[in-house]
């Protein structure tokens, strides 16, 4: 599991392509939205947004500790003019192998230091089955848009598509536990 030492002593070096103000990746809240630079899912959704990001190309490494100073001062001026704000983790895929661990800290980071007053959302291709592998806590995830976007379920709207799922980490956790149920009652059948 992860060692959880201060930000000032972490030494991950994750791709992000880019650190942006915008309105729009979370339904309710300004976002300061961190897209992280590679997508592990395949195939690859057709019709994504942002095909630019799904190579792990490691000339976007950045140093983890700079990326938590950037995010935090900009959601520090972003709070300025609003009571709650979103950080959003995009990409790419932050659930990736490569990023995961980086996408937790920084969540876990900024979560300690604003508590409510920033929501954490993430964007994955998986669905909550593919997280009961995902070896980082949910636990600094506030909210979660799963699975593959799928130009045919184009909504225009919040998520992207009709087969995507919009969920809290309560809503998720339930899910997750009701998934492990079933994995016990398999294995003690075999």
């Amino acid at each position: 599991m992860l060692s959880l030492s201060s930000p000032s002593s972490i030494k991950l070096y994750p791709l992000v392509r880019v650190v942006k103000t915008l309105y729009g990746d979370h339904p309710s809240f300004p976002s300061i939205s961190v897209y992280f630079q590679g997508c592990d899912a395949f195939p690859k959704c057709i019709g994504c947004h942002n095909p630019e990001t799904w190579g792990f190309d490691e000339s976007f490494k950045v140093d983890f500790s700079h990326l938590l100073n950037t995010v935090v001062q900009k959601l520090e001026l972003l709070l300025t003019k609003h009571s709650v704000v979103s950080l959003a983790l995009l990409g790419g895929e932050p659930l990736s192998e490569r990023n995961r661990e980086s996408a937790y800290l920084l969540a876990k980071h900024v979560k300690e230091k604003y508590k409510e007053r920033v929501k954490v959302i993430v964007y994955t291709w998986r669905v909550p089955v593919d997280l009961l592998n995902v070896n980082v806590p949910l636990d600094y995830f506030d909210e979660f848009v799963l699975g593959k976007y799928m130009k045919e379920y184009h909504t225009g709207s919040f998520p992207a598509s009709a087969n995507q799922m919009y969920i809290t980490k309560d809503e998720l956790f339930s899910i997750l536990e009701e998934l492990k149920k079933g994995e016990e009652k398999v294995c003690q059948n075999c």
